[in-house]
């Protein structure tokens, strides 16, 4: 399981995975909001994702729509030993369903628009919709109730607007939901639209009262699946699997749990400091504003953790290379060393900088 290689991180990690392409996605009409099915590309883009975790997650959460259900299945297919469960993260049901019946997405336009307009948190449009006070309350219900859920690794398949929801919760905090709120909700969610199959990663290590959340991010369970990515994800994954070089040295063990030495880290580190990669930070905070804590980094897929005392790079607490092969300084190389200790005083200094610098 992956707990059992994030573990020492005491990190929980749920991955928000919009579900694949459906037939109102595609143009096509509909008669149900709830039962819209999977095109065929959307199938296949359910596929790529359930390929695409490297560990089994520890719980797999679904809407009780049919095309996150179908999303999820595939997943859930391969690893069967994850338990299965349904939660209400379904899509924002605003306008009546009755009436849209046998209409797309292009006839629904004008209706949208109107009670967008209408900027009313408590207005329901008739039978079966929901209003936008209940929409908000059904996605703070899943942040309490998934932060008190004892998994630690989470995929959970739901909709581009209650992954939004989540979204906008986490990072504006509204003190009350009116109508000025409603009004930047939806301009969130229009600018920050999530493509089938893409999604967020959200993050709280132990003790934290907040979530970060991570804005899509091709990681397990969450690739980026535009046009061109989606038409070549089959062969990455192919060549990811016959060839584990990269930064690469790390290469595939019998025993996913097998460690990765200082060493191995240490030149990862050296790539990034002579510009062979490139590092990204994990998370939205800089490394000026943790100071003193643990800053996330990634390069290239290898997940390191570094720990920031007082704004001075100290040392690096856990390396995870992309198939899973993990360093850590207290379960690692013996007596301490870390990867950072390796580095020359230039080396030490530069990689400070270009940390402070991302």
């Amino acid at each position: 399981m992956v707990e059992a290689v994030l573990g020492i991180w005491s990190m929980k990690l749920v991955r928000l995975i919009r579900h694949g392409e459906s037939a109102a996605n595609a143009g096509e009409a509909s008669m149900d909001h709830a039962t819209i099915p999977l095109t065929v590309r959307g199938v296949e883009q359910a596929r790529l994702v359930s390929r695409s975790f490297t560990f089994a997650p520890a719980l797999i959460i679904t809407s009780p729509f049919s095309r996150a259900q179908a999303t999820a299945q595939a997943t859930a297919a391969v690893f069967p030993d994850t338990p299965l469960e349904t939660w209400l993260v379904q899509e924002f049901t605003y306008l009546e369903p009755a009436r849209c019946a046998g209409t797309t997405v292009a006839q629904r336009r004008d209706w949208v628009e109107a009670y967008w307009a209408k900027a009313d948190p408590e207005f329901r449009d008739g039978s079966g919709a929901e209003s936008f006070l209940d929409f908000i309350s059904r996605a703070q219900s899943f942040l309490i109730r998934v932060a008190a859920h004892p998994a630690q690794d989470i995929a959970v398949f739901s909709h581009g607007q209650l992954i939004n929801a989540v979204a906008w919760l986490i990072e504006r905090k509204p003190q009350q939901i009116d109508g000025q709120a409603m009004a930047d909700w939806r301009e969130y969610e229009i600018a920050n639209h999530v493509p089938n199959c893409s999604g967020y990663i959200l993050s709280k290590h132990q003790g934290d009262a907040d979530w970060r959340v991570i804005h899509s991010v091709p990681e397990a369970g969450c690739p980026l699946l535009d046009d061109d990515s989606a038409m070549h994800a089959e062969q990455r994954l192919e060549d990811a699997g016959e060839s584990r070089t990269g930064l690469r040295g790390c290469q595939m063990p019998t025993d996913t749990a097998a460690h990765l030495s200082a060493r191995e880290v240490c030149q990862v580190l050296r790539d990034v400091i002579f510009e062979r990669h490139t590092m990204k930070k994990v998370g939205y905070q800089s490394w000026d504003e943790i100071y003193a804590g643990h800053f996330l980094v990634d390069v290239d897929g290898w997940r390191l953790s570094i720990y920031n005392d007082c704004d001075e790079l100290d040392y690096c607490e856990e390396c995870i290379c992309p198939v899973g092969r993990r360093w850590s300084f207290d379960s690692g190389d013996r007596y301490g060393t870390d990867p950072v200790a390796l580095l020359s005083v230039w080396e030490h200094q530069t990689l400070e900088r270009l940390l402070k610098e991302i």
